[in-house]
C-alpha cells in the first residue's frame, strides 16, 4: 500500500472542495423532477413494498394502486408506490420509502 502525505492546508482545501461538490450534488438532486412518474415492474414493486405478487394483485383488484398493462405485464408509477408506503396500506416503513427514492434517483441520472 502506498502512503500519500499532504500538509494540513492542502487537506483542508481538499475537504472544502469535497464539501462543495457534495453540496452541489444535493442541490442539483433537489432540482431534478421527481421520479414519481418512473415506471416500475411487478418485481420491483413487490420488493419495495415487501409484499408477495398475490398481495400486489389484491391491491390492483381493490383499486388501491393504479397500474398499466403492456403485453400482459403490469407496470406501476413510482408515485403510486410512494403513496401506498405513506398511507401504510402495506407493511412498509419510512426506511423503505427512502430506499425507493434513492434507488430511483440513481437510476434516472444515467
Amino acid at each position: 500500500m502506498d502512503t500519500i502525505v499532504i500538509n494540513a492546508e492542502e487537506w483542508k482545501e481538499l475537504v472544502y472542495k469535497i464539501d462543495r461538490i457534495a453540496g452541489f450534488i444535493e442541490q442539483y438532486a433537489e432540482q431534478l423532477p421527481a421520479a414519481d412518474n418512473a415506471w416500475l415492474n411487478e418485481t420491483q414493486v413487490c420488493d419495495y413494498l415487501k409484499i408477495s405478487t398475490k398481495s400486489l394483485q389484491r391491491l390492483r383488484k381493490s383499486g388501491d394502486i393504479a397500474f398499466s398493462t403492456v403485453c400482459k405485464k403490469h407496470f406501476y408509477k413510482a408515485g403510486e408506490v410512494k403513496v401506498l408506503m405513506e398511507k401504510k396500506i402495506t407493511g412498509s416503513n419510512r426506511e423503505h420509502l427512502d430506499r425507493l427514492r434513492n434507488l430511483h434517483r440513481k437510476g434516472f441520472r444515467k
